[in-house]
């Protein structure tokens, strides 16, 4: 049974979660906003931006259950814009600044945006967009120079000539952009970041519960099927409860200390 419950940035499902008997018959599928909320609920600023409280902690009211789906990003750039490289983007920046499409403040973009910027040391402007679609639209009409696309989502363009991949941001080429470098490749190591869901559970839930769930999904995640059954949504995600655990732990340091040093 699916229950839909949308609104403040996955906050009002999530607590509902954290809220539900721990008995594993009730798992979350959260995002990595799951890490990006906790982390700008520690800041007074971001808090404000974010707009409603967060009434759970990430690391300690939910038990990552198993991963579903992991979404590669790449780097793109309008086909007018003077830069067929990552390095040639950067330069290009210098001067006056690229317009970097993103989600908003406190997104999943911004923060892939300022990730970017600080390992490249480049110039990176951002203009905020409610949503991919319109952010995607302005910058096939070269209204904006750059931004971050998923790869299933931007695949289309790349190929098509529409929009020009500097670099996929995962530590390996993703195969459907074979020839695309990765950042690292690119001459800018120390960065692999994609966007991803995965299920949690509430905490309390008993081990063997969360161990039997964290089997059969990803047995789940790893059938043909699955894989067709996403499409272009990305691709599956397999990841135990402990890998899914530091993972969230490393990305609330990560997005925290690009909150504390842009929101303020």
């Amino acid at each position: 049974i699916v229950e839909n419950r949308p609104g403040a940035s996955s906050i009002i499902g999530s607590d509902a979660v954290a809220k539900a008997a721990p008995d594993g018959y009730t798992l979350g599928v959260v995002s990595d906003s799951h890490a990006i909320n906790h982390a700008m609920a520690q800041s007074p600023k971001a808090a404000e931006i974010l707009g409603a409280k967060v009434p759970y902690d990430a690391r300690k009211d939910f038990i990552p259950v198993a991963g579903m789906i992991l979404v590669p990003l790449v780097l793109v750039v309008h086909p007018s814009v003077p830069a067929k490289t990552v390095k040639e983007l950067v330069e290009l920046s210098k001067p006056k600044g690229v317009n970097f499409g993103t989600m908003g403040t406190g997104s999943p973009w911004f923060i892939h945006m300022h990730q970017i910027n600080n390992l490249t040391q480049g110039t990176f402007i951002d203009v905020p967009y409610k949503g991919l679609a319109p952010a995607a639209t302005d910058l096939l009409g070269g209204q904006i120079q750059a931004m971050v696309m998923p790869v299933h989502y931007a695949q289309q363009y790349i190929k098509t000539g529409k929009l020009v991949a500097l670099a996929t941001l995962e530590s390996q080429r993703h195969p459907l952009l074979p020839d695309v470098p990765t950042l690292a490749e690119s001459g800018y190591p120390g960065l692999a970041i994609s966007n991803y869901l995965y299920f949690v559970a509430p905490a309390g839930t008993p081990k063997a519960t969360v161990d039997r769930l964290t089997r059969e999904l990803n047995a789940a995640a790893r059938t043909p099927a699955m894989k067709e059954k996403l499409g272009a949504s990305g691709d599956p995600y397999p990841a135990t409860s402990a890998e899914l655990t530091a993972r969230l732990n490393k990305d609330i340091d990560a997005y925290g200390a690009v909150i504390r040093a842009t929101i303020k």
